[in-house]
């Protein structure tokens, strides 16, 4: 049965590697969050601006598998980052939406200890009693259990109203003298837009930062345009007014602005430079450690699996992976059902030479003969990244250089793919590709995943 769909396939395959499909609108889940965080940090990590991580430098995790029921599988992709996690619910929504990644309402279960498994299900876990700004070891500062006390006693602002009030560990602090409320009062932060859904103000400088513009990275290219295509897109509404609080920062006191919103806890700190003096609060840490107990992320099931039927999400994990010999002819599937029906095949392949191939969080299975071992390992596989190299899929950056590439041989057939990805569609992953009994120049560029050839003998690098 699987011999005949492996004939059946392996003719679809060869029809389809003969043209190029342009890319389907929908984005792995990786490739959408990396594209997000880039937006607003990539200038940042490039060098080329000075403001705060809307993100951080880098993921603190793999993508991961959390319970929801509104996604298809009942099981969405999320990745964590110091000030949020990012997440697509919906895998069939418009992928250039700026909602097709959310960043979750991570504040909204801190502070109400409910945490959200469906749009209408939670598990009650216990306020999470975990400092919001400042050092975590601060025993005065305040907690995410304090917002939510506070939420329904601080007192109204009026519109344009100087903020000065003072909260602590045990909420709004009354015995505050009138010398630290003049000086707090001359930085003249005031109570902004007031959002009627949450009955609240948004502090001016928070509302300034908001609405900003400043160098993003869209397209492809770095632009001037607003930070966040709404302002209220990376932190949602207000949950609470704007309080000065006294917290340790690396040990020392000092006074920091702080305001919660649905998604996002900002802070402003008046001493720092002028481009970290407004800072998105590590959300992304303290709801991890609040959700998973301060044990480490749950860890791929098997970083490395071998041939045969594998259940995505209980055997392997999503992920990217590489196998070790397809010398006896290497043949995959990424799969939606495991009915054996062929219509349950998303993308497939059959190659002779060491492929790379990125399963899915919405695969439900994955199936490999003859490939050797598969591993989460994708160190380079050859002597230097302008060194020449044969048959198989290659990493762009790690693997091989951008840069131009000539071939050797193309006598037997010459077939090439540049790769914007590794799911091993011809309609979302191939930028470009070609096939010809004629010798072959290419180039590959630096925005290029990967690069795959078959029957092109050796490809020598002749310049960038």
């Amino acid at each position: 049965m699987r011999a005949a769909r492996l004939t059946a396939v392996i003719m679809m395959a060869l029809v389809a590697a003969l043209s190029v499909v342009p890319a389907a609108a929908v984005i792995a889940a990786e490739e959408a969050f990396l594209n997000t965080w880039a937006r607003t940090d990539k200038p940042v990590i490039d060098g080329l601006v000075n403001r705060t991580w809307m993100w951080g430098p880098q993921a603190n995790t793999a993508v991961l598998s959390e319970e929801y029921d509104e996604h298809p599988t009942g099981q969405r992709p999320v990745q964590y980052w110091d000030k949020s996690r990012m997440e697509v619910t919906d895998p069939n929504a418009d992928s250039s939406s700026i909602w097709y990644v959310t960043n979750g309402l991570l504040v909204n279960e801190l502070t109400s200890g409910q945490m959200q498994v469906g749009n209408s299900r939670f598990i009650d876990r216990g306020q999470a009693q975990v400092n919001v700004a400042g050092d975590t070891d601060d025993p005065n500062g305040p907690t995410y259990q304090t917002i939510a006390t506070n939420i329904s006693q601080g007192a109204a602002f009026a519109d344009g109203q100087v903020i000065n009030g003072v909260i602590d560990r045990d909420g709004v602090d009354q015995a505050v003298g009138s010398d630290t409320l003049d000086m707090l009062a001359a930085f003249g932060v005031t109570a902004g837009p007031y959002s009627p859904e949450t009955q609240k103000h948004t502090a001016s400088v928070f509302w300034e930062f908001m609405t900003s513009d400043a160098l993003v990275y869209n397209g492809g290219a770095y632009v001037n345009a607003p930070l966040f295509e709404t302002p209220y897109y990376a932190t949602g509404l207000p949950i609470d007014q704007a309080w000065w609080a006294n917290v340790e920062v690396a040990g020392t006191p000092q006074w920091v602005l702080l305001q919660c919103f649905e998604r996002r806890c900002l802070t402003y700190t008046p001493g720092n430079d002028p481009g970290w003096q407004v800072e998105a609060g590590n959300v992304g840490q303290h709801y991890y450690t609040w959700r998973y107990e301060g044990a480490p992320a749950p860890p791929p099931v098997d970083a490395s699996f071998g041939d045969g039927m594998q259940q995505v999400n209980v055997d392997i994990q999503p992920g990217t992976y590489r196998n070790s010999d397809s010398s006896s002819g290497c043949y995959w599937e990424r799969l939606v059902g495991f009915s054996g029906s062929l219509d349950e095949v998303i993308t497939n392949k059959f190659t002779y030479g060491r492929d790379v191939v990125t399963i899915q969080a919405e695969d439900v299975g994955f199936f490999s003969e003859r490939c050797g071992a598969w591993t989460s390992d994708l160190s380079a596989i050859t002597a230097g990244p302008q060194e020449p190299f044969g048959d198989g899929t290659y990493i762009v950056g790690i693997d091989i250089a951008p840069g131009t590439w000539r071939n050797s041989d193309s006598a037997e057939g010459c077939y090439w793919e540049r790769l914007s990805g590794f799911g091993g569609s011809v309609a979302n992953d191939v930028i470009d590709n070609g096939f010809t009994y004629e010798s072959q120049i290419v180039t590959i560029s630096a925005s290029d995943e990967g690069f795959s050839t078959s029957g092109c003998g050796v490809w020598t690098f002749t310049g960038s």
